[in-house]
């Protein structure tokens, strides 16, 4: 059995562990629910009833459901864990969190676990659709140029505007944030248990859901001070790390999880990528030309220019 690359691709409502061996083989796909699946009416716990168009996740289910998948998948397919020679992770997006330092989700601490903004925003969370009109009528007024790479428009399933209503409605949640960032980021994160200076983050992720581009970075400290001057530093003081393309390594695997998931010590990780856009690379699309219609919970046209 030659080796094999494992690819973890988290949906809205399971995640998969697929194998794929170096000549392109599928040698195992295990797909495994959520256990508390999308939480979009209480919070686990709760009988308070969320606001409208909520839409959450928990992050345990992410790192245990993927666990389970992959030591089934390893099964079988009939390997080794020493035959894994890297780890790829697809995320839906932009599904983000606040989290410490430390990489603990602030749903997970006590006394914020009934607290719905310090939860991870599932990509289908609508309650930011006033925070994003305000962020496009910013941009326009300011003439920012970034606004024309997302015709001229900041969508509500996005970062900052998420971020913006947990500042507007959850202010303790902000301040206790010590780092904000998408799920597919966190999850990498995990694997690797790099510290978080050095937190891997995908400009997959940045680039589309972020505001950020390779040439300008994230939109200008000042734009984000006329925005709400308490966000005037945000990428400085609350989103630490480095920024890697899909595909690069950024780590090998820790020990803690290289025995959750019954895989070896420093098994290379790469940088995360948003699911739809692997989905156009696993079409075996990489020139131009060719558009891609990646259809699931939503539907995404995926065009390489």
């Amino acid at each position: 059995m030659p080796d094999c690359s494992l690819g973890l691709d988290f949906g809205t409502e399971a995640v998969r562990a697929l194998l794929v061996d170096l000549n392109g083989r599928e040698r195992a796909s295990v797909a495994l629910k959520y256990k508390h699946g999308q939480i979009t009416d209480t919070l686990p716990g709760s009988s308070k009833k969320l606001p409208t168009h909520s839409a959450f996740q928990h992050p345990t289910d992410w790192i245990d459901g993927a666990a389970r998948a992959t030591r089934r998948a390893l099964k079988e397919a009939g390997i080794t864990a020493e035959q894994v020679v890297g780890i790829g992770v697809d995320f839906t997006s932009c599904t983000m969190l606040p989290a410490l330092a430390d990489g603990k989700p602030l749903c997970l601490i006590k006394g914020l676990e009934q607290q719905p903004y310090a939860w991870p925003k599932l990509w289908k969370h609508h309650g930011a659709q006033d925070q994003a009109d305000r962020i496009t009528a910013l941009a326009k007024k300011r003439k920012e140029p970034w606004i024309d790479r997302y015709g001229g428009e900041i969508g509500l399933e996005w970062f900052f505007p998420k971020m913006l209503e947990t500042l507007e409605k959850a202010p303790k949640v902000y301040d206790a944030a010590e780092v904000w960032l998408e799920a597919g980021d966190w999850f990498v994160w995990q694997l690797t248990g790099l510290p978080a200076e050095k937190l891997p983050r995908s400009t997959c992720q940045a680039g589309y859901k972020g505001m950020w581009s390779g040439e300008a970075g994230f939109p200008s400290t000042a734009f984000f001070k006329a925005l709400d001057k308490r966000m005037a530093n945000v990428v400085r003081d609350k989103m630490p790390g480095k920024l890697f393309a899909p595909g690069q390594r950024v780590g090998g695997l820790s020990r803690t999880m290289a025995r959750k998931f019954g895989l070896a010590e420093g098994t290379a990780v790469s940088a995360a990528i948003i699911d739809a856009h692997a989905g156009l690379i696993g079409a075996g699309v990489s020139g131009a030309g060719t558009m891609v219609m990646v259809m699931g919970t939503s539907s995404c046209h995926m065009l390489n220019a």
